[in-house]
């Protein structure tokens, strides 16, 4: 992406950001502001955010109507995702019409600004979940829930602001939280982070901006990196800990510890989701709320879209699709599966060409796990192809694991081949248009 000078304009355009900020405050100063990508689920909730707030919204997306530059004329400010060009018609019309812009992640941030207290969930696993479980039990107080998940955000009040913290290009640096929550470390996103080394210092960074900090425990990079933070987990050194864990039809009941006590029983399946609860317990308790604000809505939480989610009946299977696109992320929910159903077929869409190949034996060790695994062709989202990088290559790399794997270029091929599988349960996983062909499947 091409630099933008600086310049004495660009100095003015950060200070016109700054003085929309202010206003965005208050509901009786309303502003134009144009979102440049809306469709994308965190540009659309950001969009209702400041809808909410008595400003008006307009928005474009290559999905929709395509973009237009002269759609933001009139307009006060416009954000746009960094999936967008710099190069784009309606960005540079904005530039020439002297109207500010601001990238989606630091408008996010500069947004949480305006709201007295800000909890944002960060990690490779569970953010999503774990912010919308927060959301759940800060219902009551009417927070406000940005959340990545379509129909998982909340438009509330001013006070609380909850938010997913995404360490993609290290777009959690642009938040300055109350409450920071790390549920796990571990290494995403090669295209951005060339090594290791690069994201535990912008988890460091991310984790010293928190005014209050809790992590997981279990977690040893966590603990490494933040000794003196409050600890959820399953050890009984944590702070907050979870004993006694029992699943019935895949849900887990357990007995909480620490510095709170009290029987809890999960309304969702998979062991992954007991350190997403003892998260949230520890969150919002250091938070000021009690265990009496916390655990009904806890409780009666059922999930979110596309993690484990429940799509139908179809061919004899149960058919659900999950978001998991990350070799743990998949081990996680294959074993979810498995406690409940007898055998477990994984249709599965790699997502990026970078994190297939940096991960790609430990995409093959846990896709082997299921008892079929069916493979669709990379989902390339931002990037361009890695030459050797395939769905087949990794298909390869399975079949001496396990000698139930295929692989098809087309979802009509896998879909074919999905109606054949003996299987009982059937799970659509990964962060691409793998969901289309789950909801194609529940219907055919």
């Amino acid at each position: 992406m091409k630099k933008i000078p600086e310049t004495a304009k660009n100095r003015t355009v950060r200070a016109n950001i700054q003085t929309h900020l202010t206003r965005a405050a208050s509901i009786s100063n309303g502003m134009r502001i144009h979102f440049v990508g809306i469709s994308g689920v965190s540009m659309n909730a950001l969009a209702a955010a400041v809808a909410s707030r008595g400003h008006a919204v307009t928005g474009s997306d290559a999905n929709i109507s395509g973009h237009d530059a002269n759609a933001v004329d009139g307009a006060d400010l416009v954000v746009y995702t960094n999936a967008i060009p710099q190069d784009n018609c309606e960005l540079m019309r904005a530039r020439e019409l002297g109207i500010p812009i601001i990238e989606r992640a630091s408008y996010l941030g500069e947004l949480s600004k305006t709201y007295e207290n800000v909890t944002a969930v960060a990690g490779c696993h569970g953010k999503s979940t774990t912010t919308a479980m927060l959301g759940a039990v800060y219902r009551p107080r009417r927070a406000t829930v940005h959340v990545g998940v379509a129909g998982g955000s909340v438009t509330g009040c001013d006070k609380y602001f909850i938010t997913e913290a995404c360490e993609y290009r290290a777009s959690f640096l642009h938040l300055n939280p109350d409450m920071g929550v790390i549920l796990n470390i571990q290494y995403d996103h090669p295209d951005f982070y060339k090594t290791t080394d690069a994201l535990y210092d912008a988890y460091r960074k991310f984790g010293n901006k928190c005014k209050k900090l809790v992590v997981n425990g279990d977690d040893a990079k966590c603990r490494e990196l933040f000794g003196g933070a409050v600890t959820f987990g399953l050890n009984e050194n944590c702070d907050y800990f979870a004993r006694d864990i029992k699943s019935d039809g895949g849900c887990r009941s357990f007995t909480l510890d620490g510095k709170r006590h009290a029987s809890v029983k999960l309304a969702i399946a998979g062991q992954h989701n007991v350190y997403n609860a003892l998260a949230t317990i520890a969150a919002a308790s250091e938070n000021g709320l009690t265990l009496t604000e916390i655990l009904p809505k806890l409780q009666s939480f059922r999930g979110i879209a596309r993690r484990f989610e429940l799509v139908g009946l179809a061919h004899g299977k149960t058919v659900f699709t999950d978001y998991a696109h990350h070799p743990d992320e998949i081990a996680a929910t294959i074993k979810t599966a498995r406690e409940i159903y007898p055998s477990v077929a994984v249709v599965f869409q790699p997502h990026t060409y970078t994190r297939t190949r940096s991960l790609f034996d430990e995409f093959a060790a846990a896709l082997s796990q299921a008892d079929t695994v069916i493979l669709a062709p990379i989902f390339s989202a931002r990037e361009k192809p890695i030459q050797g990088v395939t769905s087949h290559a990794l298909c390869r790399k399975i079949l001496p694991l396990n000698e139930k794997a295929y692989c098809f270029d087309t979802f009509t091929e896998i879909l074919d081949c999905a109606k054949s599988l003996r299987e009982k349960a059937i799970i659509f996983m990964g962060a691409g248009d793998i969901n289309t062909a789950a909801r194609i499947f529940a219907t055919i």
